[in-house]
């Protein structure tokens, strides 16, 4: 297995991926790494006094062999929710960021003239609004990449939207990892079963039924296996999105297995 490198370049966007390039970095050009592209800015729809929208990306990108198969996954993950990055050709991650930026952006001053137009009052009062990417790369059982993004967004309403992503690689290949590819064959609904009854016991219940009474996790509907995985070293997790499974007020929830536990349910090899 080649040698995968994690280079975290603190870098204004666009800034750093060509710049004091080493002797060093030179011999390392056919190995798989991982470079931040950042990028910060605030807008203001008309003026400092008015509403305002700041917007904060740092997100880790794929660079060597393989490194396509990796990033488009990444933008397809749905990290960046925008149309325009369905459409037409592949898109590099610094180039999506600046397409999301843009639209976000246009987004947010279409919103506030709405508002404006519907006779919302006074636009000094209006609440500011955010944005907010971050990204991290560790590694996991038999090397495999653990990538890890999260946004937090306010875009007006009664509270904010918050949601995680986790992304497991093969290093050799770039593919990404899937549900059907880690669950035993016909271990789904054991594998259901099992993470329900971890979750209902992080929080003090003794069944899934009462889980579903007490804290509304899995109501109304059966328990699954989610797309959202770590595979890290010694243990794997399962994380359901803010209020994929439970009200908003539960925030995101997980279940975490040492891989011992799962002997049957998983495949680890």
């Amino acid at each position: 297995m080649r040698k995968i490198l994690l280079l975290l370049a603190a870098a204004v966007m666009m800034a750093a991926s060509g710049c004091n390039r080493s002797k060093k970095a030179d011999r390392q050009a056919d190995e798989l790494i991982f470079q931040c592209e950042r990028f910060d800015t605030v807008a203001y729809y008309k003026g400092s006094d008015g509403p305002k929208c700041s917007i904060s990306i740092s997100l880790h990108h794929a660079q060597g062999p393989n490194a396509h198969v990796i990033n488009d996954s990444i933008l397809k993950s749905g990290i960046f929710v925008d149309e325009e990055l369905r459409r037409g050709e592949k898109k590099t991650v610094p180039k999506a960021i600046k397409i999301v930026v843009k639209n976000h952006i246009k987004g947010f001053k279409a919103d506030v003239k709405e508002v404006i137009s519907a006779g919302g009052g006074n636009i000094e009062a209006m609440s500011d609004c955010y944005y907010n990417v971050r990204s991290s790369v560790e590694y996991g059982i038999r090397g495999i990449i653990n990538y890890r993004a999260s946004y937090d967004a306010y875009l007006g309403g009664a509270h904010g939207s918050a949601n995680t992503f986790y992304l497991n690689f093969d290093p050799e290949t770039g593919r990404m990892y899937k549900t059907s590819d880690i669950v035993a064959q016909g271990a789904d609904d054991r594998l259901s079963e099992a993470i329900a009854m971890r979750i209902a016991k992080n929080h003090n219940c003794q069944s899934v039924d009462d889980l579903k009474d007490r804290e509304g996790i899995f109501d109304p509907f059966d328990p699954y296996v989610p797309d959202n995985f770590v595979m890290g070293k010694d243990s794997i997790t399962f994380v359901y999105q803010c209020e994929e499974i439970g009200p908003y007020a539960v925030g995101e929830i997980s279940a975490k297995f040492a891989y011992k536990e799962l002997e049957g349910l998983i495949l680890t090899k």
